[in-house]
């Protein structure tokens, strides 16, 4: 770890659309992803609801100049240097090590902070009375919708003093979201994606590829950053024949990294198959559905299977968004993603604003002490509902914009043929 982190030891959001205000009685099923989305019409409208609700809080916030301007008094460097040694201690510690008062102890403390400095986010909170002093719980930190990365400079530094900006994938020409980070919150992200990385697949071939740019040809992209972060000793973008070749002579087990796109890429450009040796392992991220052709999540894994010869058990995804520090790892087909001990996940009732019954489908919510720079409660568009370790990601809401990590590879891939 670097030395800079040394370790020191009810509110109603719309009515129910007609036909399923008696849901548990006329057979619209509570605990499906399909009526969370039949009891909320307004999901393909750009916004969740709960979006909607804090997106416009925040514009209006914002053009009203709710709130002070001015950094409240009680916090300064001195506080900064000591909370964020604490996050990297709590980090870095085994989870056996970290307790969830630990955890909402340092959330609050982080909020505190975030309020004092990111000014849009101070206005949406004013707003809502959520300050420092009345907040007690980890669950009843503010949360700003995905989307709001977009609208808004959401930067508890001046813009000039930012390290790296990492922007959202999307559809072409739609507006990317931008996530600030100063030099001691891009260390602490840095820090967190090592970390995550490492326990999440301890057992992972340390020869590490990577099929995406490079994060000098990709400066914006938090997925090269970290693909970099994590050491990996080949980068393959424009290079589908170097890649075959590449294949076709190893002989040693290595991690394949890289996007679905990407991968139906390499699939699609030649009918060669490969023996990648005993033990390697292939990690996806991104969406199945882009511009060029969907692939179905089942075919593509079989694809790993029977065109790079690497089994099911060996192929892991990984879900991921740049609004976001930290990152979450599934196995297989299995849906479930498991998250790092620094992070905590809800799901919300899109109707309530409240957390979905057990056992049933909400929006989810994900609170990232990692989030130094920004704001740590991110509301997401994406449907899952909550198991003992982790969610069940059930994958966008419906007409929500299309994005993801493979769109940014397919982007560029489009660039290049265009050019």
């Amino acid at each position: 770890m670097s030395d800079k982190f040394r370790v020191v030891e009810n509110h109603s959001l719309g009515e129910a659309p007609s036909g399923c205000k008696e849901s548990r009685s006329n057979g619209c099923s509570a605990s499906s992803p399909e009526s969370v989305v039949q009891r909320t019409p307004y999901l393909a409208s750009g916004f969740q609801p709960l979006g909607i609700c804090l997106g416009i809080c925040l514009g209006i916030c914002l053009l009203l100049g709710l709130g002070t301007s001015i950094i409240p008094a009680g916090y300064n460097r001195q506080m900064k240097d000591a909370l964020i040694r604490q996050i990297a201690d709590f980090i870095t510690s085994s989870p056996v090590h970290t307790s969830d008062d630990i955890f909402e102890a340092l959330a609050l403390q982080l909020f505190a902070r975030q309020y004092a400095l990111v000014a849009p986010y101070r206005r949406l909170c004013d707003a809502s009375g959520a300050t420092p002093d009345t907040l007690f719980r980890w669950q009843d930190i503010p949360a700003v919708p995905a989307a709001a990365f977009k609208a808004f400079d959401l930067s508890a530094v001046p813009l000039s003093d930012s390290k790296a900006v990492f922007h959202s994938s999307g559809t072409t020409g739609a507006e990317a979201s931008r996530h600030y980070f100063d030099a001691d919150g891009l260390t602490l992200y840095e820090t967190s994606l090592r970390v995550g990385f490492r326990d999440a697949l301890p057992d992972c071939p340390p020869h590490l590829w990577a099929l995406m740019p490079n994060p000098e040809a990709a400066p914006n992209s938090s997925l090269s950053h970290m693909l970099g972060t994590l050491r990996a000793e080949r980068f393959f973008w424009e290079a589908d024949d170097a890649l075959a070749g590449t294949l076709k002579k190893l002989t040693e087990p290595v991690t394949l990294f890289g996007t679905a796109f990407a991968f139906v890429q390499l699939f699609d450009g030649t009918l060669a198959s490969w023996r990648m040796p005993q033990g390697s392992v292939v990690i996806e991220t991104g969406g199945f559905k882009g511009r060029s052709r969907e692939v179905p999540r089942e075919e593509l894994y079989g694809l790993f299977g029977t065109r790079l010869g690497v089994p099911l058990t060996n192929c892991h995804s990984e879900y991921g968004m740049s609004e976001m520090a930290s990152q979450f790892y599934g196995r297989g087909l299995d849906s479930e993603k498991r998250g790092p001990h620094w992070v905590r996940t809800r799901t919300i009732d899109p109707l309530t604003g409240e957390d979905s019954l057990p056992g049933t489908p909400g929006l989810l919510r994900h609170y990232d002490l990692a989030n130094w720079n920004s704001v740590q409660a991110l509301q997401t568009q994406d449907l899952g509902t909550l198991t003992p370790s982790g969610f069940l990601l059930h994958g966008r809401a419906p007409s929500a914009e299309v994005r993801g990590c493979s769109l940014t590879v397919e982007e560029l891939w489009t660039s290049r043929s265009a050019s």
